[in-house]
């Protein structure tokens, strides 16, 4: 199969620190991906954007935006229904943004790690569904942006 666009979105739940100051939100993605040969390993691109409020303080939250350079592997993909597992590395922007107190907002970048697995769902040779859970961490200075976010969409082989 060739190139591919891919479309997601999805529940994000931040967990350790990050857990503590915000709640359940969203993450939503767009990206490219390429197999790498016949044996199921593949590479691309995402570029993501989501958002958690924060239930201590009305009208807070934290915008996440990333972009990810990834690799995988898709086991037996010619199957209807394939698992693939995925690795990333790339930047987060970390943006921190207040009603209540727009003097402490802020904003940071930094490295993210990721890790995840999921299921492809064939439907034909152009379309495909997938689900998807990734755990994200990215840290700087001791301060660490930790989020497990599963997604749902739908990728189109552009070939």
């Amino acid at each position: 199969s060739g190139p591919s666009i891919d479309f997601g979105a999805g529940p994000s739940r931040p967990i350790g620190g990050s857990a503590e100051c915000a709640d359940l939100g969203w993450l939503g993605n767009v990206g490219f991906g390429k197999d790498l040969g016949a044996k199921g390993h593949f590479a691309g691109i995402d570029l993501m954007y989501g958002s958690n409020k924060h239930g201590d303080f009305d009208g807070d939250k934290t915008n996440l935006l990333i972009g990810l350079v990834n690799l995988g592997h898709t086991f037996n993909r010619e199957a209807k229904v394939s698992p693939y597992v995925i690795g990333s590395v790339g930047m987060q922007s970390h943006q921190y943004k207040s009603e209540s107190t727009p003097s402490a907002e802020a904003s940071e970048s930094m490295l993210v790690f990721g890790a995840g697995g999921g299921l492809v769902f064939k439907r034909n040779e152009k379309t495909s569904f997938w689900a998807e859970v990734r755990y994200l961490t990215g840290s700087k200075d001791g301060y660490s942006t930790n989020y497990v976010p599963v997604l749902f969409g739908m990728s189109i082989n552009l070939r």
